[in-house]
């Protein structure tokens, strides 16, 4: 059963991270996304969620829509400037 969340936290030096699903739990990220690229802090992804023995999982993380900007602005893909 696929869920979406938000990427609460994600550390790239340990490959380490939290998603907060849309039912409010937390699921817990190792490794890099499908893309082979870490995710980044508000980015909306889907995600298949596994149960442990140390806790729920996030596993086929899979980017949804890229986070906001504080602006309340969708942040672009790299390398795109914004139109003015």
């Amino acid at each position: 059963m696929i869920k979406t969340g938000r990427v609460e936290f994600y550390d790239r030096p340990t490959a380490w991270g939290l998603i907060v699903g849309d039912d409010q739990d937390l699921y817990v990220i190792r490794g890099r996304d499908g893309r082979g690229m870490a995710p980044r802090v508000g980015e909306r992804v889907s995600f298949e969620p596994q149960t442990g023995t140390d806790g729920k999982r996030a596993t086929e993380v899979r980017l949804v829509s890229r986070g906001l900007t504080p602006l309340g602005r969708e942040v672009a893909p790299a390398g795109v400037r914004p139109l003015r």
